[in-house]
């Protein structure tokens, strides 16, 4: 029987090639777009789920808020230095704690006797980690083990460090590599093996935390209310402990230990313990690999991913409904013959099945196909591995099930519920079924999606232009960074390399700093003003850099002068910003004021620079506090012609080279760096771009269906038109204004909705565009101008016509 069945089915299929066609495409590519968002989540949903003890890992994470209003102020994953020794002493119900320091890009130096040195640099996975972090999270030892990381200068390195540093791991044990420019010197003593991708914890190198300790120094260790940059700590939970229970005495612990109230601090900090299966989609703290989409991200593409199956499966209905005139004369025979309404739309369900089957295989081809280039676009190791996942096997089955019964179940009902008598006489109609009012309700809900999809992806790179072309207070054109040597014997050259980079032909200015104006430069809490007592309430920002900084980046003075040049820190200058915050009225008036940190000297205030944006347009511009001091400097920064840029670049690195030789010449153009800034609103564009070209695809493409189906009904009409002189025009008219109509309704429906949630979009933005009158026209004309394109084909077709070939019937 259900051999009899799927044979009908292929038959039906068969006689009907172009809307099965347009029926199969269209579900194919609704099920590849949602398998393809479902690869995206679901991978993101498996970060560390490998981890044997993945319920009773977790990290610490703080929270600050204003003791008066209790406002949060500030959320963090970085820890002060203490943190990790008070865990292990004061809260039993944790089995491990360790604590773990990023170090970023840094270069490598291998010695190799009567050669010369081998220069790698790594960038991203070095940290110095504490041994325990070992047993917290799942390593696989291939040779050696952590027990060496109990000394200082020792470390254990992934797989492919070993094979990139010393062709084996087994080759790579005893060695010793060093790190940076004053080569700190590292013994490998364990490699294991290469970690996989969906993990927040991506130690490729791990130095022992004895080393950093040594580095950094015992003065500064025992701050609590210092945070360590890149600073993270681990824990794990003895079996059987609840995390509410360990979760409960941390209020007493920040009591004992920061001693907030003897400090007069002007936050008040929350210790939470936050557990691994929710650290990688919690945005509001930051993650070692900083990777992640957000949990709002993640909703917002699964409901993408929703709504185009739904664009698909109204397709469906779309055509199978307008189709149903076709077919009643065969479902009045089958009722006639004894075959009831169940059997009816079991008959109806089944061909649903089958083309759902033949949809969910074209569509998995479909996918697997996109798959790198996914891969590519979102940097995450998707795979597309059907046969070996039992996930996409499952979500297949349910997306097949799901789909089958929102394509085919009304379209069955509809069909099995036609009077026998009325369909074997042929006066059954589109219009007597019911499903023209239902059609073009359908038509609406596609192009709102699409419009929806659209006016979202307009949005998105309107605000990424803006991030773009907005002035930043500064030259970022034309601006390469070159990163310098730390080593004390090294930096003796810094003066030697900015006067012969100087003579280079194209090369307009040269300076040392520490960083660019746009940097997450680190913030300091211990700041005081004019030699008050009292700290003041927020933090600053330090920037260092020579006396040809600021003319270089074309930052001009509201008030003073630059600092006199100097080796050391002797005067300052701020930005605009600050002197606001300290509530003064005009920049004159904090010219021969001082500044002081912590328990430093005061240094003078001489000038203060107009505002620059000195972070992400998400946020708002930081106070500033700018020195000279020869010891802060690690970058060189050089502004170019910006017709000479492609022809100094050679000169640059062989000058460059002649003076450093030893040292790994690594450069990168300020612009590009700042693009960074925007990398995920970036992402998340191309992803919007790719959803809404989808979706106004597959709603062509029902369309173009109904349209063909609508000119084959009016075949006859349009004859006698074109006979009683109809134009060519008046029959483009006939077969458009219903679905012009119908678009317009939809731009009515998602204009306010899509001007909502966009808005609420760009309010996360400390600077951002508007949602001007403009993105609404562009959407409602490329809608316009897709519906037109595809009816307008079919329609010229029809209207073009011989009316002989069509009335010869008659």
């Amino acid at each position: 029987m259900i051999n009899s069945n799927f044979k009908f089915s292929f038959r039906n299929l068969w006689k009907n090639k172009s809307f099965s066609l347009i029926n199969i495409l269209g579900l194919a590519v609704g099920i590849a777009a949602s398998l393809l968002i479902f690869l995206v989540i679901h991978y993101e949903k498996s970060y560390d789920d490998y981890q044997s003890r993945y319920d009773r890992i977790g990290r610490m994470v703080t929270i600050d808020r204003n003791p008066v209003t209790g406002e949060v102020t500030g959320m963090h994953s970085m820890c002060p230095r203490p943190l990790a020794e008070a865990l292990r002493r004061e809260f039993p119900g944790l089995e491990k704690v360790a604590a773990m320091q990023s170090v970023g890009a840094t270069q490598f130096y291998i010695p190799v006797p009567g050669q010369e040195e081998k220069k790698f640099k790594v960038e991203s996975g070095l940290y110095f980690a504490e041994e325990s972090l070992y047993e917290i999270a799942d390593f696989s030892w291939i040779v050696g083990n952590t027990k060496g990381l109990e000394a200082p200068n020792t470390t254990v390195v992934n797989e492919s460090i070993a094979r990139r540093f010393f062709g084996t791991p087994e080759n790579a044990i005893g060695k010793t590599v060093h790190m940076w420019s004053y080569r700190i010197p590292l013994r490998i003593t364990g490699v294991f093996k290469d970690l996989p991708d969906n993990t927040d914890i991506p130690v490729a190198i791990g130095a022992s935390y004895k080393t950093f300790r040594h580095l950094i120094g015992e003065s500064t260790w025992g701050s609590w209310r210092n945070l360590g940059g890149g600073s993270q700590i681990f824990f794990l939970l003895r079996p059987g402990q609840e995390l509410s229970k360990v979760q409960a005495q941390s209020a007493a612990f920040v009591k004992r230990n920061y001693r907030e109230e003897e400090e007069q601090s002007l936050s008040r900090v929350e210790l939470r313990f936050q557990p691994l299966h929710e650290v990688h989609a919690d945005k509001r703290f930051s993650t070692l690999k900083g990777d992640n989409f957000s949990q709002q991200e993640l909703w917002g593409m699964a409901l993408i991913g929703i709504f185009l199956l739904l664009v698909a499966c109204i397709n469906f209905v779309n055509l199978a409904t307008a189709q149903s005139v076709n077919r009643a004369k065969e479902i009045g025979v089958r009722k006639v013959l004894g075959s009831d309404r169940a059997q009816l739309i079991k008959q109806f369900l089944l061909e649903t099945a089958f083309i759902t089957i033949i949809a969910v295989i074209l569509g998995c081809l479909f996918a697997w196909i996109a798959t790198p280039s996914l891969r590519d676009l979102t940097g995450k190791g998707l795979s597309m591995n059907v046969l070996h996942s039992p996930v996409i096997l499952l979500f297949l089955l349910i997306i097949g099930m799901v789909v089958t019964i929102l394509a085919g179940f009304y379209p069955a009902l509809v069909l099995s519920g036609f009077n026998p008598l009325m369909a074997i006489k042929s006066r059954i109609s589109n219009r007597s079924v019911g499903g023209i009012s239902l059609r073009r309700g359908l038509v609406v809900f596609q192009f709102v999606i699409a419009q929806l999809l659209v006016i979202g992806t307009l949005v998105i790179i309107k605000q990424i232009s803006f991030f773009r072309n907005k002035s930043l207070g500064f030259q970022k054109e034309a601006v390469v960074m070159v990163d310098l040597p730390s080593d004390s014997t090294l930096k003796l050259k810094y003066p030697l390399l900015v006067a012969e980079m100087s003579k280079l032909k194209g090369v307009e200015a040269v300076s040392l700093c520490w960083t660019a104006p746009a940097s997450y430069a680190i913030q300091y809490s211990d700041f005081y003003f004019n030699n008050d007592a009292d700290k003041q309430p927020f933090s600053v920002k330090r920037l260092f850099g020579d006396s040809a900084y600021l003319n270089l980046f074309g930052m001009s003075l509201a008030a003073g002068r630059q600092p006199f040049p100097s080796d050391t820190t002797r005067e300052v200058v701020v930005n605009e910003t600050l002197v606001k915050r300290l509530g003064l009225k005009s920049p004159e008036e904090v010219i021969g004021k001082t500044i002081r940190f912590s328990n430093s000297i005061a240094y003078p205030v001489v000038g203060v620079v107009k505002d620059f944006n000195d972070n992400s347009l998400r946020d708002g511009i930081s106070p500033i506090v700018f020195a000279s001091d020869f010891e802060g400097y690690g970058t060189m920064v050089l502004r170019l012609g910006k017709d000479r840029v492609n022809a100094a670049m050679p000169d640059i690195e062989k000058l460059f080279k002649s003076i450093y030789p030893s040292y790994l010449y690594d450069l990168s153009f300020l612009d590009e760096d700042i693009k960074d800034f925007y990398s995920s609103e970036a992402l998340i564009a191309k992803l919007f771009q790719l959803f809404a070209i989808l979706a106004i695809f597959i709603s062509s493409l029902g369309l173009y269906g109904l349209v063909s189906f609508m000119a084959v009904q009016k075949t006859k009409e349009v004859g006698i038109r074109k006979v009683l002189g109809a134009s060519v025009q008046s029959i483009l008219y006939l077969f458009s204004k219903e679905f012009t109509l119908l678009i317009w309704v939809a731009f009515l429906i998602a204009t306010p909705t899509a001007y909502y949630f966009m808005q609420r979009w760009l309010s996360g933005f400390h600077y951002h565009t508007n949602v001007g009158w403009e993105i609404f026209v562009l959407a409602i004309v490329l809608s316009l101008l897709v519906a037109w394109l595809t009816v307008g084909y079919k329609a010229v077709r029809a209207a073009t016509a011989n009316p002989v070939k069509s009335l010869r019937a008659e």
